[in-house]
């Protein structure tokens, strides 16, 4: 079996190289790993620098240039051009124990009904969240009473792995940090990332798995993340999108993605379930001392230009939005 991994990179140099020589150390080497480089031009060298590294370590690193700053157009550029069997799609802030291709590949194996495998973090904490914090997100639809057995897209479009995450347990969404998808599966259904949403601001990853997953319910195949296939994600501070644009892109986002999936009345359940949850992440920011004007402005704007954020029109508000935010204090 071959395996393919994709890497999208933007202005990480130096968290790239440490992913790389994580990925140069397994007992298991995947047979191919693509690089999607998204920087400016003149940021390129340390990336060219980190894979030349891993090269001379051995490793089978193909690099796709962009000039598109966008992790879902640089993973679909891997996707076409990936030629293994598994695609990993791994963020550039990821720490790979070195025996997680090999375990993965032994899952594979192990388990043909299988086209999509999701990592644990092992920087997630390990106990099951307390009750009465399970209790008031629920309230606020953002996780159920019960303690989850499967990992869940929620109605407010925000979804959950079962935390604790023990033995391999079923999943309808895969976090975008480290998983896994059988190439041949996703072409003959025709899968792809929505481009639409072209800023790193979390949920696209999320759209892309869940139609993964829909497509395996229907095929009566399964989708899982494994507690045996785990990795760090680190979190890199190295480069991040300013705060309140990813609020809006945030916003944005899981309004499309609301109207990508549900149509009509269950649209508008949904709709009203994100402003509900919304609540909920406003409270959150206030308890822990974070600011919440960018978050509470990104949903009044998100009223605002519903037609266009439905509709996928994202590059006008692009234009419009992301420099004014960038600016902002």
């Amino acid at each position: 079996m071959k395996v393919s991994v994709v890497i999208a990179t933007y202005r990480r140099a130096t968290s790239l190289g440490r992913t790389l020589s994580s990925i140069a150390a397994q007992q298991r080497r995947p047979d191919e790993i693509l690089v999607i480089d998204q920087s400016p031009s003149e940021e390129r060298l340390g990336v060219v620098a980190a894979i030349q590294n891993v090269e001379q370590a051995g490793l089978n690193v193909r690099t796709i240039w962009s000039d598109v700053p966008s992790s879902t157009h640089a993973r679909n550029l891997g996707l076409k051009a990936a030629t293994g069997d598994w695609v990993i799609f791994s963020d550039d802030d990821v720490d790979w124990p070195a025996s997680v291709t090999g375990d993965f590949v032994a899952k594979i194996k192990a388990s043909p009904a299988l086209v999509m495998v999701a990592a644990r973090d092992t920087l997630t904490a390990a106990q099951p969240r307390p009750f009465w914090r399970r209790a008031v997100a629920a309230i606020f639809l953002t996780n159920t009473f019960s303690q989850l057995r499967y990992g869940k897209v929620m109605a407010c479009m925000q979804a959950r792995y079962p935390q604790p995450i023990v033995g391999d347990m079923e999943t309808e969404w895969a976090t975008g940090y480290w998983f896994a998808v059988e190439r041949g599966f996703v072409a003959a259904h025709h899968l792809q990332f929505d481009e639409r949403m072209s800023r790193y601001a979390q949920a696209e990853d999320m759209l892309f798995s869940h139609q993964v997953y829909l497509a395996a319910k229907r095929a009566g195949r399964r989708c899982i993340v494994s507690e045996g296939i785990a990795v760090a994600h680190l979190v890199s501070q190295e480069w991040r999108e300013p705060d309140s644009f990813a609020d809006l892109c945030g916003a944005w986002n899981r309004i499309y993605i609301a109207s990508t999936l549900r149509q009509g009345a269950d649209f508008w359940l949904s709709f009203a379930a994100i402003y509900w949850a919304a609540i909920h992440q406003t409270l959150v920011r206030l308890v822990c001392g974070h600011p919440v004007a960018g978050h509470l402005r990104a949903y009044l704007l998100a009223f605002r230009h519903l037609g266009d954020i439905r509709a996928g029109r994202f590059e006008r508000l692009y234009a419009q939005y992301e420099k004014a935010e960038a600016r902002a204090p």
